[in-house]
């Protein structure tokens, strides 16, 4: 017992002299005491009891596609459109965002990743969904989560592959901050664009030369789009003139 409350007072000492030197700036990265200790947290955040729950769609290989535009709504935000943290929202979050391919993050169970997306993880930017998912929405979830290491990754462009497994691709247009983001996304004829409203208004996505008529998207609204032509095709929000686009298919 005195070892155990010898190894405490070392350890937070050890704590106390990191933050007394460097704060609790958000602008630095973590170092490993402090990434072991977050990844600690994220651990105790998931009830025992939820840890050995499967997943009921784990026998369906299938069941990832009917999260894909849930996943894009409400996850890609921070995780990116392909899962992989790779946003500028979450350029400034800290902890960092964690790249959901990452074995570290495979290798939590159904139902820890289960929990964590229902209830969320204190101290960090993850929020709990219960009120907002339900169960079931959640296991899709999970599914999806466990498909994004096997898709490829976006460009960093906004050109996001977001349904790799069977070759077709979504590509995401966040409307966001009054403004079209990307502003100009270059796809390929057949492939499938999705414009989803972030902003707390409506926006529509409107072009008379590309015939895209998306109708009024309330906000968390999203709208998708397949073009069959190539050509450049300029579009707006004829709610707000200002807010425009343009929208490049390639053969």
């Amino acid at each position: 017992m005195f070892a155990v409350v010898v190894l405490v007072v070392l350890v937070a000492g050890v704590v106390y002299a990191v933050v007394r030197k460097d704060g609790l700036a958000a602008d630095r990265a973590p170092g490993a005491v402090e990434t072991a200790i977050a990844r600690r947290l994220v651990l105790l955040s998931i009830p025992a009891a939820a840890r050995g729950l499967i997943n009921p769609n784990a026998s369906n290989a299938d069941a990832w596609r009917a999260a894909s535009d849930h996943f894009a709504a409400h996850c890609a935000g921070c995780h990116g459109p392909d899962g992989r943290g790779h946003t500028e929202f979450a350029a400034h979050m800290y902890p960092p965002v964690p790249d959901l391919a990452d074995p570290a993050i495979q290798a939590f169970s159904d139902g820890a990743l289960f929990s964590i997306v229902q209830h969320g993880v204190r101290w960090t930017g993850m929020p709990a969904f219960q009120a907002d998912h339900t169960a079931d929405d959640t296991w899709k979830l999970v599914s999806f989560i466990r498909q994004v290491p096997r898709m490829p990754p976006a460009d960093r462009s906004g050109h996001a592959a977001h349904a790799a497994a069977d070759g077709t691709h979504t590509n995401i247009v966040s409307m966001d901050g009054t403004a079209f983001e990307p502003r100009e996304l270059e796809v390929k004829a057949g492939e499938t664009v999705v414009w989803i409203n972030k902003d707390p208004f409506p926006h529509n996505v409107s072009s008379v030369s590309g015939g895209i008529h998306s109708g009024d998207l309330d906000p968390d609204r999203q709208w998708q789009f397949r073009p069959t032509l190539p050509g450049t095709y300029s579009y707006v929000c004829t709610l707000h003139p200002g807010m425009n686009g343009r929208l490049i298919v390639t053969k």
